[in-house]
């Protein structure tokens, strides 16, 4: 009985040191770290399209309410012109 739990734990090492040893040579380690960075990278784009999304939406209404205050003199257009500017750069980056 002994001497069959001995052999067990002397198998399992040697499994396991030569597991570890596959590890390293096939770099796995790196692969992770890999991508982590590719998660954070695409995690960023993700942020910076919400925010231009957001930033864009913001200024269309806002040049929507300009237009509407003062719509004789056409002070809005350009509020609405740059909000869909914002809007559709951040879905373009997004899309990427």
């Amino acid at each position: 009985m002994q001497q069959s739990v001995i052999d067990f734990i002397r198998g399992f090492s040697s499994s396991l040191a030569q597991g570890l040893g596959e590890a390293r040579k096939h770099d796995i380690g790196n692969e992770i770290v890999e991508g982590i960075e590719k998660s954070r990278k695409k995690l960023f784009t993700i942020g910076v399209a919400v925010s231009l999304v957001g930033a864009g939406f913001f200024l269309t209404l806002w040049g929507i309410a300009s237009a509407l205050d003062a719509m004789i003199a056409m002070r809005g257009v350009g509020f609405v012109l740059i909000g869909l500017l914002a809007v559709l750069s951040g879905a373009l980056l997004y899309k990427k």
